[in-house]
């Protein structure tokens, strides 16, 4: 891999820019899931019904500064996280900011659905969602990009960016031998709960103009793994310590920290670039062959230019 670049201040932003002009060509996937938010009746429980986004808080590290190092602090964030949590109301009548706090943790025996992508401790980890639908998702390479994502107001939204850095392959029936191959939480809320999912048939899905699209089904079955699947990938994401090996790129949720953080914020639009669809709601949308280090700080300079930090590892929920 080429060497890591400097830092530069553009309009208040913070990018990163390459020393050596090298393109890496890399698979950008416009990843939509579900954007509602859970109420505190779905999001204390164990939810069992279908998947949503919390408001999340949590111990964490985040960069608000490219030139200094990252700062500790309670963080927010928008994620996904089914199971337990304390829940905190928040007084706001804008219907894109959040309803409540989400302070995550979990109790066992594990429930259905499953939490995916992870984007907890150390290390963030995607494991099945779409992937009994999609192929394409079972053959992601080193430094591809996923951003997760939901349709608000006929725009695309970014709870997640989540750069590739390498993957297990794996059978369902495996499950219960990768307990110590990973950390707890993410066996215990993530894997585990695969076992009692109710597998689904591979749906056909049709590609127009790089935009992929279930037919005859809603978008929580495509996170179901398939009857028709054998094998699937645990992706481990490229985080911010690894990004000497990228090109500079890491891993990431917009976030915000302290005071600011606990009135809530609103996702970040992501819009005015070719690899997204901005009125896609459901599926995917796959841009090959893309330069990943500039669809990155593209990104990350909208995401920035909306007032956000950028959230780069958290303390692992606790089991209670």
């Amino acid at each position: 891999m080429g060497q890591v670049g400097e830092r530069w201040r553009k309009k208040g932003v913070y990018v990163c820019k390459r020393k050596i002009n090298i393109k890496y060509m890399s698979t950008i996937i416009q990843f939509m899931h579900p954007g509602t938010e859970h109420s505190i009746s779905s999001g204390t429980n164990w939810n069992t019904g279908d998947h949503k986004r919390k408001y999340l808080k949590i111990q964490g590290e985040y960069l608000d500064n490219f030139l200094i190092k990252p700062k500790c602090d309670t963080v927010y964030f928008w994620g996904e996280w089914e199971a337990q949590s304390e829940a905190t109301p928040i007084d706001n009548n804008d219907s894109d900011l959040p309803k409540n706090i989400f302070s995550p943790y979990y109790k066992l025996p594990s429930g259905t659905p499953n939490t995916d992508p992870f984007v907890f401790g150390n290390n963030f980890y995607y494991c099945v969602c779409k992937q009994g639908h999609y192929p394409s998702l079972r053959n992601l390479n080193k430094g591809d990009i996923i951003l997760f994502g939901s349709s608000k107001h006929d725009n695309f939204v970014l709870d997640t960016l989540f750069v590739v850095k390498g993957c297990y392959e794996y059978e369902l029936n495996e499950i219960p031998k990768l307990k110590t191959k990973y950390n707890k939480p993410f066996f215990d809320v993530s894997l585990e709960p695969l076992h009692n999912y109710f597998c689904v048939p591979a749906i056909t899905i049709v590609n127009t103009n790089g935009s992929c699209l279930p037919q005859n089904s809603n978008e929580d079955d495509e996170r179901k793994p398939s009857v028709e699947v054998t094998k699937y990938r645990i992706y481990e994401a490229a985080m911010f310590e690894d990004r000497h090996d990228f090109n500079g790129i890491f891993s990431y949720a917009p976030c915000m920290s302290a005071e600011k953080g606990a009135k809530g914020f609103k996702r970040p639009i992501i819009k005015d670039c070719d690899f997204i669809t901005e009125n896609q709601r459901q599926g995917l949308k796959i841009t090959p062959n893309s330069d990943s280090l500039k669809v990155w700080n593209e990104v990350t300079k909208q995401v920035l230019e909306h007032g956000l930090n950028l959230l780069i590892k958290t303390d692992l929920p606790t089991i209670k």
